[in-house]
């Protein structure tokens, strides 16, 4: 009996280059004994990078050694080309080589699970530098994208009204050259803005291609093992003659961008933000096959040098919003604030906050233990007092944010202060006090009574958050399901869902059924990383919470909960578990399934 393994044998070596040749549309040249080479079908290749070996394995292999740098046998390729099952796969590749005594590998795709990395040490690291030909690509695509938001302002009202929405106007705009990256489904440009305006330049030196490719601005569209795979591979277009757009996209499309900069203003990547709540709506440029390495750096750290100098203070952010709604409360936009980007600090951070003598550190977010330590470590490091107000949020007012240390600020955004403060009067009919030192010439920046020692860190005045969050299940329930006609409506039941989880919690138990969350799912919005699985995510929670036990029923019996196919379930299971939001125990009968409220991952 033939198995799996014996069809990619080089026994059949002749057949699989023949049944290749036909599933991907290339042409091999044999090159030696067991050696062929082709050019690579899965990016803009002028070498004849895809080539072909036998294994010591007796087993072949296909290898870009190109753009791609990465190995296939001859299943993966099925896989990656028809989107099948590795059991699809086997029974393609039999028929294609004539075998008819195969017998199927039955078991779960032997394809090997990545396993969890381990928490990661608070350590510090220095970044890699940045090569020149890099930072040409970079400035590049920074001046595209945002003279073209600019001169296509009509075009992308849209994109200028989110932004105007969100604190960010046109001054701003110009100020921080945050451009917009044209979506994929963009008629006339189809997510290839970048790579149109410089393809006169690509097709006279291919090399200028690369420069962009290892600066993170440009996507495979058809790289199996990326999140969002089967979402990109159906924008490959091979309608374009010039290799470049066929498989490529701009890495940003469909987002606005936001430039990141070191202190001495030199540009080091960009973090993309789409203009809506849909999907994954922060995006980094990622370091693997690139030059790039955005961690550890500060959004707005390049503006802060003179400021700091005067103020011996910084604040800390998390977000991008959260630094313009910051900046523009800030009097006579004294820039003292900057943006973590979601990351925690590395020892290129401690080093600039040393060269810039900062002594007091105000931290406006809500930080995890690694976060934490990264802060105390930094601020014993460089003998600095640190500051802890938590998480701004929604529809928090960052003035709001600083009261409770506002009587230690002096000559901090006062006029600001002072406004943010007659509107909490104005709503609460409550008296509000503002006081600030002053000492000669000198303004006394920060002068608090008692001082916070890092151990203590974390304790705040303010009003403390519940620890769960209730929900009614009878409001919820008719809206756990999978019913719907198409992608426009289960969008809109999600953005329905998450509405509910926003306006709809209580702080306290009530009488009837119901449902908790912790409150950071909400605050953090952490329900978006979830998508179309929320809905999946929510029932298989009511469940657990309500029988207070792990759920053991089957996929059937779930989709029949939810009136959707087998398939649906474990699909979306496979996506929580894979997001770190679900585990999954199987028994010989049954399944054990548990909810996570937060991804370790």
């Amino acid at each position: 009996m033939t198995t799996y393994q014996n069809l990619k044998s080089a026994s059949y070596i002749d057949k699989i280059i023949s049944f290749t040749e036909k599933l991907l549309k290339i042409k091999f040249t044999l090159t030696g004994k067991y050696k062929y080479s082709a050019y690579c079908p899965f990016h803009a290749d002028n070498k004849d990078s895809f080539r072909v070996y036998v294994n010591d394995k007796d087993e072949v292999r296909f290898h870009c050694f190109g753009a791609c740098d990465k190995e296939w046998d001859v299943f993966d390729l099925i896989i990656q080309k028809n989107n099948c099952s590795f059991r699809r796969a086997q029974e393609i590749l039999a028929k294609a080589l004539c075998v008819s005594d195969f017998i199927p590998y039955n078991k779960a795709n032997p394809i090997p699970v990545m396993e969890k990395k381990p928490d990661k040490p608070v350590n510090f690291t220095v970044r890699k530098e940045v090569g020149r030909k890099t930072i040409w690509a970079l400035k590049s695509a920074e001046r595209f994208y945002h003279n073209l938001l600019l001169s296509e302002a009509e075009k992308y009202k849209k994109i200028i009204n989110y932004l105007a929405r969100r604190g960010v106007d046109i001054d701003v705009i110009k100020k921080f050259k945050i451009g917009y990256a044209p979506s994929l489904g963009e008629e006339g440009v189809a997510g290839r803005a970048l790579i149109n305006n410089y393809m006169k330049i690509f097709n006279k030196n291919y090399n200028v291609f690369n420069w962009f490719v290892k600066s993170g601005l440009f996507r495979l569209l058809n790289v199996e093992i990326d999140n969002g795979y089967n979402y990109y591979r159906r924008y490959i277009d091979p309608s374009y003659k010039d290799g470049f757009r066929v498989n490529y996209a701009d890495y940003f499309a469909g987002r606005i961008t936001f430039p990141i900069y070191d202190i001495q203003g030199k540009i080091h990547g960009f973090m993309g933000r789409r203009p809506d709540n849909r999907g994954l709506r922060w995006l980094k440029q990622q370091s693997e096959d690139t030059e790039i390495n955005t961690g550890g750096l500060l959004y707005g750290i390049d503006k802060v040098r003179g400021c700091v100098d005067d103020y011996t203070t910084i604040i800390l952010l998390e977000g991008i919003f959260d630094y313009f709604a910051f900046y523009n409360m800030l009097q006579d936009k004294k820039l003292i604030i900057v943006s973590t980007l979601g990351t925690n600090l590395t020892d290129e951070v401690k080093l600039i906050l040393e060269g810039l003598h900062v002594k007091n550190i105000i931290v406006a977010f809500d930080w995890d233990a690694a976060g934490k330590l990264g802060i105390i470590k930094i601020s014993k490091a460089i003998d600095c007092q640190v500051y802890y107000l938590g998480g701004m949020r929604a529809d928090e007012d960052p003035a709001d944010k600083l009261k409770g240390i506002e009587d230690i600020i002096n000559g901090f955004s006062l006029k600001h202060l002072f406004c943010a403060a007659e509107k909490i009067q104005k709503q609460t009919n409550k008296p509000i006090f503002i006081s600030h030192m002053s000492s000669g010439a000198k303004e006394i920046i920060f002068k608090p009574d008692t001082t916070l020692d890092v151990s203590e860190i974390g304790a705040s005045n303010r009003r403390a958050a519940p620890e769960r969050y209730y929900y009614d299940i009878e409001g919820f329930m008719p809206h756990l399901a999978y019913n719907h006609g198409n992608k426009a409506a289960i969008d809109d039941k999600i953005q329905n869902l998450i509405k509910m989880l926003i306006n709809e919690k209580h702080e306290n138990p009530g009488a009837c059924p119901q449902f908790t969350i912790f409150p950071d799912f909400i605050h953090k919005e952490i329900y978006d990383k979830l998508g179309v699985a929320l809905i999946l995510w929510l029932r298989l929670l009511v469940e657990q919470q309500t029988k207070r036990r792990k759920i053991k029923e089957t996929d059937s019996t779930i989709a029949a909960w939810l009136q959707t196919s087998r398939y649906t379930i474990v699909k979306y299971k496979s996506m929580l578990k894979e997001l770190g939001f679900l585990n999954i125990t199987a028994r010989k009968k049954y399944q054990t399934l548990t909810v996570k409220y937060f991804s370790r991952k």
